[in-house]
Formats: structure tokens, C-alpha cells, sequence
């Protein structure tokens, strides 16, 4: 079956049966912020609450909280989740670029163990083909998933532009050799292809309605999006103004139009 572009990224239940009623999203994402957002402390509760909306066949990606626990820490814990949550679990791990092959083998420990994976905090191309390469052999049933944040990654460009340019190099040749979030993605993707690599990639860091249309435009396999962003998305005042014009001209002559 084929599955929408649309993930959902929230932890508020209300939103998530919502749209998870309205057909439209294939997967949810939590992580430590989301949690916190929402005061859940108690994360295989809420997971559990997500389940009795969603069936078990859904994917709910599930944070590693720590990216300085030890990979023993992070393996053990990522399988209770795989054995508590067998059909739903998809596990993030953090990718530290401050010791990215940490992440890489606790990535390919976990796809030994059948244990589907979504590499998190994604910001360079480097850390989602690395991840990528990681995830090649896994033995896991359904989609591992690569995940680029893009705003994030934007900002993160500016970083490095602005320390090019501290060190003499001129604005317009920084901009020319930092990609940003798109370039990135593409870049990204054509490894993936180019390699015979099945990993999908997940866009997030999502600001604007702008983006996430950016993003799909680039060829995100999937865009995770907060349900304050879903609706900005679909919504316009002209469209408003279009339904209540249609409305009004039905409601005019309703106690004599036919409609069966």
C-alpha cells in the first residue's frame, strides 16, 4: 500500500486524531521537545495512547533522549521499545557531529537486530549518507528514514558563511559553496539513487507552509509537519471567501433546489 508524503509532528493527541482520521498522514515523529511541549514525561504511555488511534501497522518514531548515553545504553533501549511497540516502533537516534560513527554503528547494530531506524538531527548531506550506508544491511521490515532539518540546515549555512567570509572569503563565493537545505536534498538523494540505497528521507524543521512546499518541490520522500503548519498550508482567506460565495449562493435557494 502506498504510503502519503505526510507525517505527522506532535505529541497533542487531539491534533494527531484529527488528521489521522482525515486520511491524509502515513507516520508520526516524537522527540524530547514535542514531549516537553505537551508535559509527557511518560513516554511508552503516550505511545501507547498514539497506538489507540492509529492501529499498529502505523509508524511512530520514538527518541533516543540522550545522545551521550553509551551505545549499549542506546541499543538496550531501543529494542524494549521494538518489543513493546513490535508493528508501530521506529527508532530515532542522534547524530552528535561531534562523533558521527557513534551514531553509524548504533544504527547498524539496531538493523542487525530487525529494528527500523530514523536518523535524527540531520543537517549535512555527510551525516545522511553516512547514515544511509549505515542502515544498508538492515534487516528490518518496512522503511529506515534519513532525516534533514531544514530549516535548521539553512541557518546552519549561515554560520559557516558568515566564518568564511571572518576569514577572507568574499560573501558571494561563500554563498556559491554552501549548499543549503534543497541543494542538500538533492544531493542527498542522487547519492541514494546512485548507490542503491532504499532509505527514505524525511524533511523537518519546518517554518512555514513555503518550506514544506520547497521541500516536496526538491523530492523529499516524506515532510513532517506540526498540525499548526498543516493548517496554515491549506488555508488562504481567498479560499474562504470562494466557500462562503458557493455557500451563499446555495443557501439562497435552498427550500427550492433539488438535490436527489
Amino acid at each position: 500500500m502506498h504510503s502519503s508524503g505526510i507525517f505527522y509532528d506532535s505529541a497533542n493527541l487531539a491534533d494527531f486524531k484529527k488528521w489521522y482520521d482525515a486520511h491524509i498522514i502515513s507516520g508520526a515523529t516524537t522527540n524530547p521537545l514535542i514531549l516537553q511541549k505537551e508535559n509527557i514525561l511518560n513516554v511508552p504511555e503516550h505511545i501507547e495512547r498514539m497506538i489507540e488511534i492509529c492501529g499498529e501497522s502505523f509508524p511512530i518514531s520514538i527518541e533516543i533522549p540522550d545522545s551521550q548515553m553509551d551505545q549499549a545504553d542506546m541499543i538496550a533501549l531501543a529494542l524494549k521499545y521494538k518489543e513493546k511497540f513490535p508493528g508501530n516502533a521506529v527508532i530515532k537516534v542522534p547524530m552528535d557531529p561531534r562523533d558521527p560513527a557513534k551514531a553509524f554503528e548504533v544504527m547498524y547494530k539496531l538493523g542487525v537486530e530487525g529494528v527500523r531506524v530514523n536518523a535524527t538531527l540531520g543537517l549535512t548531506m555527510g551525516q545522511l549518507v553516512g547514515a544511509s550506508e549505515a542502515l544498508r544491511g538492515s534487516k528490518a521490515e518496512g522503511d529506515n528514514y534519513v532525516s534533514l532539518f531544514w530549516a535548521r540546515r539553512d541557518e546552519a549555512k549561515k554560520q559557516i558563511v558568515d566564518q568564511m567570509v571572518k576569514n577572507g572569503t568574499s560573501f558571494e563565493e561563500a554563498q556559491a559553496q554552501v549548499p543549503d537545505a534543497a541543494a542538500t536534498l538533492v544531493m542527498t538523494l542522487k547519492y541514494l539513487e546512485t548507490h542503491s540505497l532504499a532509505t527514505k528521507v524525511i524533511v523537518g524543521s519546518v517554518r512555514n507552509a513555503q518550506q514544506i512546499e520547497q521541500a516536496f518541490s526538491a523530492g523529499a520522500d516524506i515532510v513532517t509537519i506540526p498540525p499548526k503548519l498543516l493548517n496554515e498550508w491549506m488555508y488562504t482567506e481567498r479560499g474562504v471567501e470562494t466557500v462562503n460565495q458557493f455557500d451563499d449562493a446555495f443557501h439562497s435557494v435552498q427550500d427550492k433546489v433539488t438535490l436527489v
